[in-house]
């Protein structure tokens, strides 16, 4: 394979091979998103229910949201369909993005206590979390 086409099938499957490592650690790298997610999503609620979130703490909460949306980002781009894990993923990082914005309107408003501000998104983030973890066992990828 020395001419121009043989390079185009090597650049192929070159391509493959990368996307195929891609989704061979897919499963654990969607899992442990997801644990980080929901393990800072309360760490913030606790936080903001007992008034020690500031400004300058909010970044804690919006690191792991921007890592998540990149893992996300990448896994669409690499999936055409999208696996239900990947969808329901991209649910739970929309659910953990509303949380961190209700964590920083609860930082500041103080006219409702935080806790009761933040359970139902708090939920919201744990009931997604738990559809990722399903749909991950049932494509078998953990």
């Amino acid at each position: 394979m020395v001419g121009g086409a043989g390079l185009g099938i090597k650049a192929a499957v070159v391509l493959g091979l990368l996307s195929g490592c891609f989704w061979h650690s897919y499963g654990r790298q969607a899992a442990t998103h997801t644990d980080v997610l929901v393990g800072i999503a309360r760490k913030g609620v606790d936080l903001a229910t007992v008034g020690r979130l500031t400004a300058e703490t909010m970044p804690e909460l919006t690191y792991p949201l921007e890592r998540a949306e990149a893992f996300a980002q990448a896994a669409a781009a690499r999936a055409t369909p999208p696996p239900p894990s990947l969808t329901a993923f991209e649910t739970l990082v929309a659910r953990y993005r509303e949380l961190v914005d209700a964590i920083d309107r609860a930082r500041r408003d103080h006219s409702v206590p935080p806790g009761e501000q933040l359970a139902q998104p708090l939920a919201a983030v744990e009931a997604a979390a738990e559809t990722v973890r399903a749909a991950l066992h049932a494509e078998g990828r953990l």
